[in-house]
């Protein structure tokens, strides 16, 4: 029996070779989709779930209220807090680190930029998993000059030959490569390539020294909880820990901090963080993948089901035969449902080829390393998942349907389908298009988003100007003003000045420690802040509201402030505002100037009060402003300076243009892939309605014929064909309007700064998808309405 379903199967999807093509086509474009979706969406749901303690690893997260408004939250807590962690009965182990960043490294004659470097605790590997290739977590622990790479940085830098026990020199002193582990997951927060002991940190006494007290926080401390511990209760033992233990400046214990215990799956998505250098996730927009993943299988199901019982009237003689002829409804059942799953094992097929053969373009796309194997059973979860969706989406009505005919009748030639299939077809139609007005006008929204963003006017210029830091720990010193006197020296370059940080992303922020006349006691807000030059504004065009900049080389302006307008307007200073008194950080100043404000941050953000002070040296930031046309040479100039001065170290620039695309890398990979799968649902829907289009031309082939003879033009019968079809897509104009408004909407407000849905961006969308609509459907309803209608009237 089931090898004559697959006979009569197979024999019928080739013989209705273009719709089989459009129904596979369609199916494994959405499974494709699906796929990946789903594969990303997994990922982002599993983040560092794969290690084996993970339900028992916590982070101690801290809450630090500096003001009555405003509570600072942050992942880092002191070194001291460690020690009593493990005085807890509900602690089993202790683990920290120490995010160093970059870490200049010598390889023989070679000099590297190690990124991606981090300080831990000699018991890292015991509480993190992670599998070695080379070496072992145990030779790691055994000495503090010890250092473990991923497989893909050791194979960088020492080829293939085997790098444990290879030596790099790390600043000025020797590390011998101890262990080799496998490339960080996707799903690990830890994406590190350089581990380093931090007692290698620690054996520099400044730096222990500094460290050890309770008011630094610069440690991300982990720990490992017995599994019957209650994190609310752990999170109150440690508060009052450093409620007691952290002294403020009489002597008394704080109450300003709260310690959390917060679970290692929910690092991902705490945004609420400040200063997090790693990509965050977002549930909403998981929960929006979710759901373009479904849209877009659903879409790709429509066109099976439309095209299917399109062509109901096609095979409903063949139903009445065989039911004559004894079969029953069960078997014809059987019978169309084998179809539908031939279809759709054929779509897996084809979608398992593509999966492999475009996921190197899906990495580049998400910035993403994803490995998928045949043995990976999440793949087969989604793949499998995908196509059983597919299957009884694509299968089951479609099966009903055809089974259900009643032999007489459709012998005698009625009409089997009835107007309430009709109108069940027309619906599906209506919910493909209106799923493709929302995703174009998703599209239009988010460009528009992103290109205001780029060409918003920030209140600077940063145009052909790119950065570099002096290393702090270089021997001998380097001061930054001689670096900028020998660039200063060069034709290519038009200015140099020295800065504590990138004018595009202020990240320092203080509270508490200023003063001016008229300040409530209780009154402490944030500011941020930066140290600056007296040539700082002339390099980057910035405008003063009033008063004046820094003076060059005046000792009074050390101590003096120059304020943004926001900040003015936070501290609600008496006018006149030039010359009133501001204590900042121990200098006792005035406010010299207000500079209008400008974006310092990223457009999500709004404006923050800033102090811009004139004391850079403790500054190592250098931004060089080259001639237009000769950043090249301008280049070659700073690295022919470096390689004089400070030849030990290797040299890292870049540009502010480049520092301030980072800043929406996480929103333009998000914008770029919902973009990929519009078009692949967009393309989906066409190849449902070119299919319809060209089964209504097959169906009205002798009314074509007829009214041909009758005089009608090719316009008229074109018009005839799409005037339907173009309804519909009208109507789903209609509906998507409200939800494209409503969706956009949201997304728009995570930007403190974005443009405004204007009634253009509908209209567009709409005009756009009627376009593709009549595009699509046009070549059939031409070529119908072109054909001779004495062929047409003779067959029968």
């Amino acid at each position: 029996m089931i090898t004559n379903y697959l006979k009569i199967a197979s024999r019928n999807l080739l013989n209705s070779g273009l719709f089989t093509t459009l129904n596979i086509v369609g199916l494994t474009s959405g499974m494709v989709a699906a796929v990946f979706i789903l594969v990303w969406v997994q990922n982002e749901l599993s983040f560092d779930t794969y290690h084996k303690k993970a339900e028992q690893i916590n982070r101690i997260v801290t809450h630090l209220q500096v003001s009555k408004e405003e509570t600072w939250h942050w992942s880092s807590t002191p070194l001291v807090l460690a020690a009593e962690l493990k005085k807890l009965p509900e602690v089993e182990s202790v683990v920290r680190k120490n995010i160093v960043g970059t870490l200049p490294i010598k390889i023989e004659d070679r000099k590297l930029t190690g990124e991606n470097a981090v300080y831990v605790d000699s018991n890292w590997f015991e509480v993190f998993d992670y599998h070695f290739v080379e070496g072992s977590a145990a030779q790691f622990a055994s000495e503090i000059r010890n250092v473990a790479l991923t497989e893909s940085k050791a194979r960088q830098l020492f080829g293939k030959s085997q790098a444990a026990g290879k030596i790099i020199r790390i600043d000025t002193l020797d590390y011998t490569v101890s262990g080799v582990f496998k490339d960080n997951p996707a799903n690990s927060s830890f994406q590190y390539d350089f581990i380093v002991p931090l007692a290698a940190f620690w054996s520099n006494p400044k730096n222990f020294q500094n460290d050890n007290n309770w008011h630094q926080f610069n440690y991300e401390t982990f720990v490992v909880l017995r599994k019957d511990a209650n994190r609310q209760k752990v999170g109150q033992k440690l508060t009052a820990i450093i409620s007691k233990l952290k002294k403020d400046e009489a002597g008394n214990a704080s109450t300003d901090t709260v310690l959390e215990v917060e679970p290692l799956a929910n690092i991902h998505f705490n945004n609420q963080i400040q200063g997090d250098s790693q990509d965050k996730g977002h549930r909403r927009t998981i929960y929006i993948f979710m759901g373009l993943a479904l849209v877009i299988l659903l879409v790709a199901c429509s066109n099976y089901v439309n095209l299917t019982t399109a062509r109901a009237s096609i095979r409903s003689k063949e139903v009445g035969v065989k039911k004559l002829l004894g079969a029953n409804h069960a078997h014809l059942f059987g019978q169309f449902m084998t179809e539908s799953v031939l279809t759709c094992l054929t779509a897996l097929g084809l979608s398992l080829c593509l999966v492999f053969t475009l996921l190197p373009a899906f990495n580049a796309l998400t910035g993403k390393e994803f490995v998928l194997s045949l043995s990976n059973a999440s793949l087969w979860y989604v793949l499998l998942g995908t196509t059983l969706a597919a299957i009884l989406l694509t299968g089951v009505y479609p099966s009903l349907l055809l089974s259900s005919f009643k032999p007489f009748e459709t012998l005698r030639g009625n009409n089997v389908l009835g107007s309430t299939n009709a109108g069940f077809r027309k619906g599906l139609v209506v919910l493909q298009f209106t799923v493709t007005v929302v995703f174009l006008l998703a599209t239009l929204v988010v460009y528009q988003q992103m290109k205001f963003i780029r060409e918003k006017e920030l209140g600077y210029d940063r145009a052909h100007t790119f950065t570099f830091r002096l290393p702090w720990a270089m021997k001998p010193k380097i001061e930054a003003s001689t670096v900028k006197d020998r660039l200063l020296h060069q034709s290519t370059i038009a200015d140099v000045t020295v800065a504590s940080q990138s004018i595009v992303q202020i990240g320092s922020s203080t509270s508490g420690s200023y003063d001016w006349d008229g300040r409530p006691e209780d009154f402490n807000p944030t500011f941020s802040h930066i140290a600056v030059e007296d040539n700082f504004q002339t390099m980057f065009d910035l405008k003063m509201a009033e008063g004046r900049w820094f003076a060059a080389n005046s000792p009074a302006d050390k101590d003096n402030v120059v304020l943004n307008e926001t900040a003015v307007k936070k501290l609600n200073l008496p006018k006149p505002i030039i010359g009133q008194r501001f204590d900042f950080q121990g200098r006792k100043g005035v406010v010299i100037g207000v500079v209008r404000d400008f974006h310092f941050k990223s457009l999500r953000e709004k404006i923050e009060p800033l102090i811009l002070f004139n004391d850079t040296s403790w500054s190592y930031g250098v931004y060089v402003k080259a001639q237009p046309g000769k950043e090249a040479q301008a280049i070659r100039a700073v690295e022919k300076m470096w390689d004089e001065l400070i030849p030990l170290y290797p040299l890292e620039y870049k540009f502010l243009d480049d520092t301030f695309d980072r800043l929406y890398k996480s929103d333009q990979r998000t914008a770029t892939l919902f973009n990929t799968f519009t078009i692949i649902a967009v393309l989906i829907s066409c190849l449902g309605l070119f299919g319809l289009a060209t089964f209504t031309a097959e169906r009205r082939i002798k009314e074509i014929g007829i009214r041909k003879v009758l005089g009608a033009s090719v316009a008229a019968i074109v018009s005839l064909l799409a005037t339907d079809f173009v309804l519909l897509v009208l109507i789903s104009i209609v509906v998507a309007t409200p939800i494209g408004y409503y969706f956009m909407s949201q997304w728009l407000e995570g930007f403190e700064y974005r443009i405004h849905l204007h009634w253009l961006l509908f209209a567009a969308a709409g005009a756009s998808t009627i376009f593709i609509a009549i595009l699509t459907i046009s070549y059939q309803s031409i070529r119908a309405a072109l054909m001779n209608p004495v062929k047409s009237l003779r067959s029968e």
